[in-house]
């Protein structure tokens, strides 16, 4: 991608609270929690806040460098390249995992005789068509749709009050602490860890004064919205319902009976998807490019999106096996991606200059 291309702050936002809505629009992590997931929830923001308030600072450290150039620059061109190979596996990982959440939704909610080959291929040729046209089409895409999302979701809680039981909220730690501390690990991960995709979107930001601010801001947002989703969950359906649901917001949402919501939920959540999957597929397509030394992301679009179809579809083999992953695995496949490595290199990047130093004198 052209060193020219940028994103406003504005734009940066959106992308970042699209990104976090992501698959909790569907699915809801902390759900082994019950009815004490909303304190799980509050846990994981903070936890969250705190990692990606170490990847800012690493960016911050290496202004204008994407986590491709970072790595070679800390940990030399061989390892450093080799780490990045890695989290452009993440990044595509994520992209099918987050594109089968959606494909499995889709066809238990709306299209139940499609095959879910043919949901995710067209899925993914609108998120192609997307991806080439550069990061700026992407960000300006969001700009007009996360807000209606935000807005959406916002009209749906205030709607199922009626139907919020607050005895559901009882009672607070019943099963003790274990449970809240697991599903805090696992919200941890999922979503607030995978923000780390960003440090090769942050380069791009046109006024790299205001990141801070920027993703505070963001982050507090899109926090607070998914504190709201996960006690409006919690209210309708109950501790219990909320565990063995397979998809928790949708249900609760069928409680407004007054109307047919399911053709506008369906297309509204895919929506939504498509913003995280998109980040991580121009994330994955910028880091080879990087590696190639090439000035162009777009020759690696198609064959990263021919990968993102197959993968999709072998990454399970059926939908509680998705969500078991989700829920139970993904977070410690991700602890050297979101917490090991940014760390490590953050470390160095303090170490570094002062060894430097030292071996001068």
């Amino acid at each position: 991608m052209k060193a020219k291309v940028q994103i406003s702050t504005i734009q940066f936002s959106v992308l970042l609270m699209g990104f976090l809505l992501g698959s909790t629009m569907i699915i809801v992590p902390g759900s082994y929690a019950k009815q004490d997931a909303w304190i799980a929830y509050i846990i994981a923001w903070f936890g969250g806040i705190l990692l990606f308030s170490a990847y800012v600072l690493l960016a911050s450290r290496h202004p204008r460098k994407n986590l491709v150039q970072i790595n070679r620059l800390l940990l030399g061109r061989g390892l450093g390249s080799f780490v990045s190979l890695l989290y452009i596996w993440y990044f595509i990982h994520l992209a099918a995992l987050v594109l089968r959440n959606f494909g499995e939704y889709t066809l238990t909610i709306n299209l139940d005789q499609t095959p879910l080959w043919f949901v995710i291929v067209c899925y993914v040729i609108t998120v192609t068509y997307s991806v080439r046209s550069g990061l700026e089409v992407t960000a300006r895409t969001a700009e007009l749709i996360v807000p209606f999302i935000f807005l959406f979701q916002i009209v749906i809680t205030l709607a199922l009050i009626p139907h919020v039981d607050f005895s559901n909220f009882k009672p607070v730690m019943g099963d003790g602490i274990t449970p809240i501390l697991k599903a805090s690990f696992s919200v941890l991960f999922f979503p607030f860890g995978e923000t780390v995709v960003f440090l090769m979107i942050i380069p791009f930001l046109n006024q790299q004064k205001k990141l801070n601010k920027t993703y505070s801001l963001s982050f507090f947002l899109a926090g607070l919205l998914l504190l709201i989703l996960i006690v409006k969950d919690i209210g309708v359906l109950g501790g219990y319902g909320l565990d063995r649901k397979m998809f928790p917001p949708h249900m609760s949402i069928k409680h407004i009976s007054a109307i047919n919501l399911d053709p506008l939920i369906g297309v509204i959540f895919f929506i939504s998807g498509g913003t995280k999957i998109c980040v991580c597929f121009i994330a994955a397509s910028l880091g080879i490019a990087q590696l190639t030394e090439s000035n162009d992301h777009r020759p690696f679009v198609l064959p990263l999106a021919i990968i993102l179809v197959g993968l999709s579809i072998w990454v399970y083999e059926s939908a509680p096996e998705m969500m078991h992953w989700a829920i139970e695995i993904w977070g410690y496949y991700s602890i050297p991606f979101q917490v090991i490595i940014p760390i490590t290199l953050l470390i160095i990047s303090y170490a570094k200059p002062v060894i430097q130093t030292r071996s001068t004198k």
